[in-house]
């Protein structure tokens, strides 16, 4: 039985014993593209392996017990079956296959990656599944090799099988060993742009030393975009970069500081990336497919890492949508759950008519506080529908607005005095919200138009209601927060994630339940999502993305706009929600996405307030002026790159926040 197999003698033919990876590399040895060398240990070792040790059988009988709808089976499954392989000891014949092909190979230093034999088609991609291990010594190969059959049983390669309908079919696991590059640069590429899915543009990323900072998302690369026909590279977005993974003295990775004038530097030349393209498009020309590219360079010289199809192009009606995020708040679970139903009410009794693009939000709690995402054509739909329906209905403006007044009526009291209610009034009292929100939702909406969307149409008594109304949103949550407290006095600490039917119920989940909604939750499709690896469950479930904010981790200056002026040093204390309310000190510096009316108790302490979105007449800007405090607002990262106990220097007169001191350490470099 044959074990072992060098690239120049596989090719695309051969993925059910060289798995994707492996048939990429030789099919793109043969055709001379510069790989670095390297040999398959074929899916026929890891079968023979199974069946001597007697695993398969027992593997077969724990998959059989997963359910991937609940994540629980999944892990239970991987860590038995991982336990199973990696205290298994390999036959004799293979160990000493796999020494011989390495020493052929004359390379002290190894890349050991996994090859699943069902890898990589165009509609399903292993990327990110399954493990490597660079910088492998002769003396760690044989345990590497065994890790790598095991990550076939990862939680998350388990989950994907399962989610990709693979399950039912064999499914087994090459290795790819092949030589390391001692990278000087490295990164992906893609020959269709993932994000435009323009035919004609190449993205290539890249960054200093090994790739795997790149593909793992430790460091921000820079990013170059090259048009195909005429050849030319027509945008470059280059970042600093502070840090780089390269190969340690003995074996294994280590991070290294690359020094400023290097770091500020774009990392590519553009020789350098016009030489890439090159590769990149002999790639595509060869498989006849886009691909999506792993790329190392070292001395002076490209070498093809791996190459896979893009597996996220679609045609127009399933191109995978973008969803950005549109506000940060610790709102709680049974008013998100009614902020939907409002969003995705139809038809829209304003107007009669159903939403194209519904229900178009997905909410993400995590990092004590809750995320927004919608999708942008659903928000678009319903500003160009409000702009047709003021067309179609010279009185919309005043219908909106006797609507608005009338059916808040019945709750404007109760969350402007921040009321708690006995469990049937707080339920009627979400009714009422409920009924409302469609309305309000537009006239939000409508505020949020600038003058050439409305056509420089007068809306100001649409705004003078709006302001009326500013206390709707954080005096509801208040309201259930308050009011579930009184119902629910076991749980005081967790009533901000029970759902609104246990409220109506009174089923109430256990302790252990709350805890793992209270640390991440998925809030969307009128459904609630808990579990781990939620976020890449979603995005694969619906066919979405959701944009995440990229910078620099170690940014030292954050700009933003000045809410009221002065300067301020001290120690920064992150206020995400509600849970930090009571812990900041008097003298702190409150570091939060956006305050909300009960986060007044924190603001008195404080010297200085600064959030990561808002203008001039948003919360935080008006209790600063109120206080006469320094405040900093819309700086879109200041909660992601401060921590807490940093020591930073507010300067609201430049509107600039400095972090001088690290909690714990000195600033040794500078990034802005």
């Amino acid at each position: 039985m044959e074990f072992i197999r060098n690239f120049n003698k596989i090719s695309q033919q051969d993925i059910t014993i060289a798995g994707g990876k492996g048939a990429s590399l030789g099919e793109m040895t043969k055709a001379k593209i510069p790989v670095p060398p390297g040999f398959v240990i074929l899916s026929t070792a890891f079968e023979k392996f199974l069946e001597e040790t007697d695993l398969n059988v027992e593997i077969d009988s724990i998959l059989h017990s997963v359910n991937h709808k609940e994540i629980h089976t999944v892990e239970n499954a991987s860590t038995k079956i991982k336990t199973l392989i990696l205290n298994a000891e390999i036959p004799k014949d293979i160990t000493e296959e796999i020494l011989k092909a390495f020493k052929k190979l004359k390379a002290k230093y190894v890349a050991v990656r996994s090859s699943a034999t069902a890898e990589d088609s165009k509609s399903a991609a292993w990327a990110g599944q399954l493990e490597s291990y660079l910088n492998t010594t002769e003396e760690n190969l044989i345990d590497n090799v065994k890790k790598c059959w095991a990550s076939l049983f990862t939680p998350r390669a388990i989950f994907y099988r399962f989610e990709k309908e693979l399950h039912k079919q064999k499914i087994s696991v090459a290795v790819v060993v092949q030589k390391m590059i001692n990278s000087e640069k490295s990164g992906v590429a893609f020959s269709v742009h993932p994000i435009t899915q323009d035919k004609n543009q190449i993205l290539i990323e890249a960054g200093f030393g090994l790739g795997e900072a790149v593909v793992s998302g430790q460091i921000t690369p820079d990013s170059y975009v090259v048009e195909k026909k005429p050849r030319r590279i027509i945008d470059k977005n280059v970042q600093v970069q502070t840090k780089a993974l390269y190969c340690s003295k003995n074996g294994g990775n280590e991070w290294q500081e690359i020094p400023k004038e290097q770091g500020e530097k774009q990392v590519l030349s553009d020789n350098e990336i016009l030489k890439l393209s090159q590769i990149i498009l002999k790639i595509e020309k060869h498989f006849g497919f886009p691909c999506d590219i792993e790329w190392a360079r070292g001395k002076n010289q490209f070498y093809i890492i791996q190459s896979r199809p893009i597996t996220t192009l679609s045609d127009k009606k399933q191109k995978q949508v973008i969803y950005e995020e549109v506000f940060t708040r610790d709102f709680s679970l049974p008013m998100l759950q009614v902020w939907y139903k409002g969003e995705a009410y139809d038809p829209k009794p304003w107007s009669g008519k159903q939403q194209k693009f519904l229900p178009y939000i997905v909410f993400l709690r995590e990092d004590d506080t809750v995320k927004s995402y919608y999708d942008p054509r659903g928000v678009e739909w319903i500003k160009n529908h409000i702009k047709e329906t003021i067309e179609s209905d010279p009185n919309f403006l005043d219908k909106l607005k006797n609507q608005v007044t009338k059916k808040l009526k019945p709750i404007q009291s109760i969350y402007e005095n921040e009321t708690p209610l006995s469990k049937n009034k707080l339920l009627k009292f979400i009714r009422n919200f409920e009924v409302a929100y469609p309305w309000v939702e537009a006239m939000w909406w409508l505020c949020e138009m600038n003058d050439e969307e409305l056509n420089s149409l007068d809306i100001s008594s649409i705004k003078k209601l709006r302001k009326k109304t500013t206390k709707l949103s954080a005096g509801t949550d208040i309201v259930v927060r308050k009011s579930l407290k009184r119902i629910f006095p076991k749980i005081k600490d967790y009533i901000h994630v029970l759902t609104l039917e246990e409220i109506e119920t009174e089923n109430i989940p256990q302790l252990s339940e709350l805890k793992k909604r209270d640390k991440q939750f998925i809030f969307t499709q009128n459904r609630l999502y808990i579990g781990s690896h939620l976020v890449e469950y979603i995005e694969k479930e619906y066919g979405i993305l959701l944009k995440r904010e990229n910078f620099n981790k170690n940014i030292i200056e954050i700009k933003g706009i000045v809410a009221y002026p002065g300067v301020v040093r001290g120690k920064a204390k992150r206020v995400m929600g509600h849970k930090q309310i009571s812990s900041i000190k008097k003298g702190e510096i409150l570091v939060s996405p956006m305050t909300m009316p009960d986060f007044m108790p924190a603001m008195k302490k404080a010297t200085a307030f600064i959030t990561d979105e808002g203008g001039i007449t948003c919360h935080a800007a008006i209790v600063s002026r109120e206080l006469k405090k320094p405040c900093i607002v819309g700086t879109r990262i200041a909660t992601k790159v401060i921590k807490d106990g940093d020591l930073i220097e507010v300067d609201a007169n430049q509107g600039i926040v400095r972090i001088l001191k690290r909690s714990g350490k000195n600033i040794k470099k500078s990034s802005k």
